[in-house]
């Protein structure tokens, strides 16, 4: 009788586990930091090409070679805010980064700790999350339009999924 007894749990925590990490994944949020993140280096860049430029035309043609340094680091800072992509989904926190090659970044939403709310007055602003995650303890999420509704969300859903698991632990201990 207690086999028969320890199957059973045995079955309802693979129920469980099944019904908490079956559910479908769907996305809250997507974004990538703004261009205007790097108007300094664009700026900057801008002023190399207009002095190439000039020198070109005052000293010698071949500076217009040179131009290819700055139009190439604005070129890869471009590519650096395209390329970096954020999500929130209702099961993980991913973060796309890459130039030319791209890798993934996932932290499931169990590892949050805490999540830190910035909001400016005109609905924008930043979500930080604390996770125990070793590679990323701290990650600052790119500004976004109504950070509170997606924060609410985001913390609703990772107190459910803590809940569960907390069932499924507890339900294992019997």
């Amino acid at each position: 009788m207690g086999d028969i007894d320890n199957d059973n749990l045995i079955n309802d925590v693979e129920s469980d586990y099944q019904k908490l990490y079956n559910k479908r994944e769907e996305l809250i949020w997507r974004g990538t930091h703004r261009h205007t993140r790097m108007i300094f280096y664009h700026f900057i860049d801008l002023l190399s090409i207009i002095f190439l430029i000039y020198l070109s035309i005052n000293l010698t043609p071949y500076f217009l070679v040179l131009l290819i340094i700055p139009m190439t680091i604005s070129t890869i800072k471009f590519l650096e805010i395209e390329k970096n992509i954020y999500e929130i989904t209702t099961k993980r926190l991913k973060i796309r980064k890459g130039k030319f090659t791209s890798t993934l970044y996932e932290i499931e939403l169990y590892d949050v700790k805490h999540t830190v709310l910035e909001e400016k007055r005109n609905r924008q602003g930043y979500i930080t999350f604390l996770t125990s995650s070793s590679k990323f303890g701290t990650i600052r999420f790119p500004r976004m339009n109504e950070p509170a509704v997606i924060h609410d969300k985001v913390r609703d859903i990772y107190e459910e999924i803590k809940l569960e698991r907390n069932k499924i632990t507890h339900k294992g201990k019997r």
